[in-house]
């Protein structure tokens, strides 16, 4: 017989899990696989203990795992594409030029505005962060500019512009989950975002003057264009691949099939960028990467990536966290856990503070940020309506502490495609600096009444609609 998971018991589950996370993760430094994998142990202990059978375990698991599978088809075709752009010489392009345009000083804001502009018109921070990513750090290489930095400002503009683009998918699923118009939700997104992003801009603005601050030394990246130049193709032919998947984006194609098209393109420069390559050659680059020999370091670091093979350890990562979010939720331990704060709520204040940790809550213990939208999403309804806040306040809180905060997780699906596709570890996590003051503008929001909307059966019955009285 099957028992209800309960607050207690669930707490203290997921304090166990944290100790192992950050004993394996932080105090040995290991993948999170494993620690992950021996959470997932004391889960399944957990519901046998409830009364779950172990076919009902493994159907959750599964379950889990297919809400991923567009992930890992997109993680899988860009490896693919990363390898072809390698071989036509795209990569080494974009880099060459960015070289020439963009300043080590404000490489990092460059960076962010960049990022976020690709965000905005393909919708999926994921495609961003994989493309136009991908080239920015080449450009971090040549100009000696932090890998970790610049990945955390790829993912500071990427999150950004995929809250602000109707085109993504976790935009769409925020305002669904709560019942709101998607450009309302949008709009209402401007109030957090806007602010973060100009906050972010800051820091990195400042980073990057006090980093390079005297006259910068450019022998190293004239050194690096001279053998680009004489080693790869540089053509603008070789653009023509992520021109491709950035204009299907806006015509509002699906990342699968724009990735899918873009590789085809990308296979098709090559035999006129490369002569004398053959289908062979694209096929495996496409797999196993390109290997760089230039005898040239900091190229030969960059420029040997991409591949099916090089996005195993994300797949896997993946595949892994979101086989233990299914178990979690499906033994009832995330919802358990919501039930039990939602009760300790009386205030506007506490219920959007509540809502934040939840949605933190779901990212560290499943890893998904689907999860993290879709169950504070639905728990939190009738709180919402009972303080008589407008559904727009529940997507966009949902969304600061769901998709927004989903990044800083390294075990979590954007944390293990960026420290698979952009080549770095776990410390880039410090520098999304925009995933790292949203929480606190939402929060300082919450317990302000600024910008809080009310209820539209009660908005004509009151002058102050914002009153922060109420909030605390």
């Amino acid at each position: 017989m099957e028992h209800k998971a309960s607050a207690k018991g669930s707490g203290l589950v997921l304090l166990l899990i944290i100790g192992i996370l950050a004993l394996g993760i932080l105090y040995y430094e290991a993948a999170p696989h494993i620690p992950i994998l021996l959470g997932a142990m004391v889960v399944t202990l957990y519901g046998f203990k409830l009364g779950y059978t172990w076919g009902d375990m493994e159907k959750d698991l599964v379950k889990g795992i297919s809400h991923g599978i567009p992930a890992i088809l997109i993680l899988s075709l860009i490896g693919t594409l990363i390898g072809v752009w390698v071989l036509n010489g795209t990569v080494q392009t974009i880099t060459y030029y960015g070289l020439q345009l963009l300043s080590p000083s404000t490489f990092l804001v460059s960076t962010v505005i960049i990022t976020a502009v690709v965000a905005i018109m393909t919708g999926s921070s994921l495609s961003a962060i994989g493309t136009i990513g991908v080239s920015l750090i080449g450009v971090a290489y040549g100009m000696d500019v932090s890998p970790a930095m610049t990945a955390g400002a790829i993912v500071s503009g990427a999150i950004f512009g995929d809250k602000l683009s109707p085109l993504s998918d976790t935009t769409n699923l925020a305002a669904a989950t709560a019942k709101t118009n998607i450009f309302e939700h949008i709009r209402h997104m401007l109030w957090t975002t806007i602010p973060a992003l100009i906050i972010a801009l800051i820091i990195f603005g400042v980073i990057g003057l006090v980093t390079h601050e005297s006259a910068a030394d450019t022998s190293q990246i004239d050194e690096m264009m001279q053998v680009m130049q004489s080693e790869f193709p540089i053509s603008i032919v070789t653009l023509l691949s992520p021109l491709v998947i950035i204009g299907l984006a806006v015509k509002r194609f699906k990342p699968i099939p724009s990735l899918s098209l873009g590789l085809i393109v990308a296979a098709l420069t090559t035999f006129y960028t490369m002569p004398g390559s053959n289908l062979g050659d694209i096929m495996g680059a496409a797999h196993f990467g390109y290997d760089a020999e230039t005898g040239h370091e900091a190229i030969d670091e960059l420029l040997t990536l991409g591949g099916l093979d090089s996005m195993l350890f994300g797949v896997s990562l993946i595949i892994i966290a979101l086989a233990f979010g299914g178990l979690i939720q499906g033994i009832g331990i995330a919802a358990a856990l919501i039930e039990g704060m939602k009760n300790a709520l009386r205030s506007r204040g506490n219920t959007i503070a509540s809502t934040l940790a939840s949605c933190l809550g779901v990212n560290i213990v499943t890893g998904e940020q689907y999860l993290s939208i879709i169950l504070p999403g639905q728990m939190y309804e009738e709180a919402y309506r009972s303080h008589h806040l407008h559904p727009k306040n529940l997507s966009r809180t949902i969304e600061d502490g769901g998709t927004i905060l989903h990044p800083l997780i390294p075990w979590g699906v954007i944390g293990a495609f960026v420290m698979t596709t952009l080549n770095v570890g776990m410390e880039y996590v410090f520098f999304v600096f925009l995933s790292l003051v949203t929480p606190f503008i939402a929060l300082f929001y919450a317990y302000t009444g600024w910008t809080l909307t009310k209820s539209e059966e009660t908005q004509e019955d009151s002058s102050k609609p914002n009153d922060a009285s109420k909030n605390m």
